[in-house]
């Protein structure tokens, strides 16, 4: 069903430390892994002993959270994206259509707080930080995605996925096995699975992890949270591959073919 689902700080590229962090195994917790901000040595708030090296703390606070800038704000204490709108991918072959202004409705827009590179990723609760994913320095390695708000070079979100559910939703395809191709609904994608396929070798389904988006009457849209895990515990990645906590692991593909037939 579609609900709200935890947030994912990431579009399609995540934080990758220069020391050669992949995190720990897939589905493990955030501690440890790249989305844990104590093990980069240089930034606000990761000292264990003067600034109490807080895991949770560089998203997330129990008390005087932020409460404007976004429909989807679980107790956030990171500063949303100083980026104002953002461009959507577009080409001649996609049949989704993508609204640039409510794309980023959801945990999207939590990721580009740190993922356009407009704010800094240390930047959370009292402490200012200035460590951005657009520097180049030997704290990441990894450049922003949605630089100056530019997706157009990323994969959609923000568009309403499953067309066997709703009548305005792009994917059309089985959820298994190959199409039916006798006839094709303009605006429909019989290549691409319905929100009841599962993700490779996992028992969520995609609708699992599609938003509720408000200014979608409720209907479920793609987010970064479609792909990927934040909080490293649904990720399915490879074990010693490059961990983009993904929520199927992206050997062969997989992860691009629980959705796309081909």
């Amino acid at each position: 069903m579609n609900k709200k689902i935890a947030l994912a700080a990431l579009s399609i590229v995540l934080l990758a430390g220069t020391m050669a962090y992949a995190g720990v195994g897939a589905g493990t917790g955030v501690q440890g892994s790249i989305h844990d901000m104590t093990k980069y040595t240089t930034v606000a708030d990761s000292d264990p002993e003067q600034q109490q090296g807080r895991v949770c703390a560089y998203c997330h606070t129990p008390h005087h959270a932020i409460t404007e800038g976004n429909d989807y704000l679980p107790l956030w204490s990171h500063i949303i994206t100083t980026t104002g709108t953002f461009t959507p991918y577009d080409s001649a072959t996609i049949d989704a259509s993508v609204d640039a202004t409510t794309m980023m409705e959801g945990p999207s827009k939590l990721c580009m707080s740190c993922h356009d590179g407009s704010v800094a990723v240390d930047t959370h609760y009292a402490f200012t930080g200035s460590r951005k994913l657009t520097q180049d320095d030997s704290l990441f390695a990894t450049p922003s995605v949605g630089k100056s708000g530019a997706l157009n070079n990323d994969h959609p979100i923000g568009f309403i996925y499953d067309g066997k559910l709703n009548a305005d939703g792009v994917a059309n395809g089985p959820t298994t096995g190959d199409p039916d191709l006798a006839t094709h609904v303009a605006g429909k994608d019989e290549w691409i699975r319905n929100g009841e396929a599962k993700y490779f070798n996992s028992n969520l389904k995609i609708s699992d992890r599609l938003y509720a988006s408000g200014s979608q009457g409720g209907k479920g849209i793609m987010t970064c949270a479609t792909c990927h895990d934040v909080h490293n515990k649904k990720n399915m990645d490879e074990a010693g591959a490059t961990n983009y906590l993904l929520l199927a692991s992206n050997k062969n593909s997989a992860l691009c073919l629980s959705c796309h037939i081909k």
